[in-house]
């Protein structure tokens, strides 16, 4: 289920309208239109934000599988660590085979590139590249989507 469609089910499981719903989150009833039909995507701010208000994770908005289980155990500081390779092989097997070292390099080129353009702090500008990727990543999905049909 797409993005989209989670956020109308969620808003009608708890009998919101799309004005109502704009209202609580502050935007416009276009944006939430434009979101159900997954023709725009929510600000990573806006996300918790709009995961809080409909009643549900933020990982049930941004996963595409319903359900997500992964290996949780307790480090000797009593922290809490989560094995993320078990939902995910591939951070496991990518490392092998792709030049992990260029990506990296890149990677932080367009990290402080932007720092040094926009002034942004070291956890905002990971946060803007994470939006970026997934934007591109949704456009990428749109253009394979596509393609099948």
């Amino acid at each position: 289920m797409r993005i989209g469609e989670k956020i109308a089910k969620a808003r009608k499981d708890i009998n919101l309208t799309q004005d109502q719903l704009a209202e609580l989150l502050e935007v416009t009833r276009q944006t939430i239109s434009k979101w159900e039909s997954d023709l725009a995507f929510p600000e990573t701010a806006k996300i918790g934000k709009l995961a809080k208000v409909l009643k549900v994770t933020c990982d049930y908005l941004l996963r595409e599988e319903e359900s997500v289980r992964a290996e949780v155990s307790m480090t000797s500081t009593n922290s809490y660590e989560i094995d993320w390779t078990k939902l995910y092989p591939i951070l496991v097997e990518y490392q092998s085979t792709v030049d992990c070292e260029m990506y990296h390099r890149k990677f932080t080129e367009m990290a402080k590139e932007m720092m040094t353009i926009y002034k942004y702090s070291l956890d905002d500008t990971v946060l803007v590249l994470k939006d970026l990727l997934y934007k591109s990543y949704l456009e990428m999905q749109k253009e394979q989507n596509s393609k099948r049909y």
